[in-house]
């Protein structure tokens, strides 16, 4: 995404000295379709399927095969560093000559609500979780909530899908909380607001919607 992004002058480097912006996450869905097992040869594409004013979609495919092993659809916008504003999307090099691609995949962002139930772990941000914006990384929210899961349990139903809501940013330093808002579902706050949702199928189990 980033070498795509790159070739089209938006990325997030360019993004920052050009334009006075950074590009931030808004929410993002992965779908495992197929496993990859080790020693695989797989393709990845990269393409913009839409954007709006203020808003960019990606989406991304690995194929194995010729089959998608693995699907993702980002949502980002991009935020004025000084004013920590939404820019409009022409504000930071998307324009007329920005052309999107027909969508390959079908992933539509769920409607869930998030509320906490249980604390399960406080942790604070350190200089590893922090990202060339210098607020935390989003792996490394991913991070924070794959480790609510052994081992043992990923390897008897692993992640098949997994779909995050980025609500506010996070920084070195901030002391956050992850709780349970359901059966796999959480959410990271931090005094008491909400950082990121996140909500996991399993293999074997069903999503709702709600």
């Amino acid at each position: 995404m980033t070498e795509m992004m790159g070739a089209l002058h938006i990325d997030g480097v360019t993004c920052m000295r050009k334009y006075g912006a950074m590009w931030v996450f808004v929410r993002n869905r992965v779908e495992l379709r197929k496993p990859l097992l080790w020693m695989d040869a797989y393709t990845a594409e990269c393409y913009i399927s839409s954007f709006t004013g203020v808003k960019l979609v990606i989406d991304t495919v690995l194929k194995s095969g010729g089959e998608i092993a693995v699907a993702s659809r980002l949502e980002l916008c991009a935020v004025d560093l000084e004013t920590g504003k939404i820019r409009r999307s022409g504000t930071v090099g998307l324009g007329e000559n920005t052309l999107p691609e027909k969508a390959e995949i079908d992933l539509v962002f769920r409607r869930e609500r998030f509320e906490p139930q249980q604390l399960l772990e406080e942790l604070t941000v350190r200089s590893a979780d922090i990202d060339f914006c210098h607020h935390t990384n989003n792996i490394s929210y991913i991070r924070y909530l794959v480790n609510q899961y052994s081992v043992e349990q990923l390897a008897r139903t692993p992640v098949v899908a997994v779909e995050v809501q980025y609500v506010n940013q996070t920084f070195e330093g901030d002391r956050l909380q992850i709780y349970s808002c359901g059966e796999n579902r959480y959410s990271i706050r931090k005094t008491g607001q909400p950082s990121v949702n996140c909500s996991f199928c399993l293999a074997g189990t069903a999503e709702t919607n709600e």
